[in-house]
């Protein structure tokens, strides 16, 4: 059943594939080099190995973190809402330097300030985590939003970003949504067919 899902989204955004839409050269790069990436990259067979418990759209977005985290090089990666050793090892991949940090209480949510990379889960921290970002976001800096549209916080959340959020590049990718911070940019959302 989850296939015929899939394949519907695909669908319904197959005008969005490729960076087809995307007027501005940074976010044409974003999408083409790194989100619609489709060649193999070189932590890909080993990960999927050491993690054979993910399904499709798992794997899929722990590579997409793959590439983010090669693509963005964070210093500090913080995760918010769920404890997946698979996600943490494909970021890790991406970028060996990171430090990776789980977030699992209110408090913990003052360690967000500063940090260049987060993995927002569906919880009732993603929004605290995603505020205290924001509040000391530099420019580069960016969040993955995992469940968008399948999860109502997460759908709240995101339309609060879309929203409220100043001096951000939107992308939404259906199975989960990307902020990009930057004050040079004015504040756009891509939706993507990923």
């Amino acid at each position: 059943m989850w296939k015929i899902k899939r394949m519907m989204v695909w669908l319904g955004r197959i005008h969005r594939c490729r960076g087809f839409g995307v007027q501005s050269p940074w976010a044409y790069r974003l999408v083409r080099n790194v989100i619609n990436e489709r060649y193999p990259y070189y932590a890909y067979a080993p990960l999927a190995v050491a993690h054979p418990h993910a399904d499709a759209v798992t794997r899929k977005l722990c590579e997409l973190c793959l590439r983010l985290a090669n693509y963005v090089q964070p210093r500090r990666t913080v995760c918010v809402g769920a404890r997946d050793a698979a996600f943490e090892a494909y970021v890790k991949a991406g970028c060996k330097r990171t430090d990776w940090q789980d977030m699992t209480c209110e408090q913990d949510m003052g360690m967000a300030a500063g940090v260049d990379f987060a993995l927002l889960f569906p919880s009732p921290l993603a929004s605290a985590g995603l505020k205290a970002m924001a509040d000391g976001a530099e420019d580069g800096s960016m969040a993955v939003l995992i469940g968008i549209h399948e999860n109502n916080d997460m759908k709240f959340l995101w339309r609060e970003c879309r929203r409220s959020v100043k001096d951000v590049v939107l992308f939404d990718l259906y199975y989960c949504g990307l902020v990009c911070f930057d004050r040079k940019r004015y504040k756009q959302e891509y939706v993507i067919n990923f």
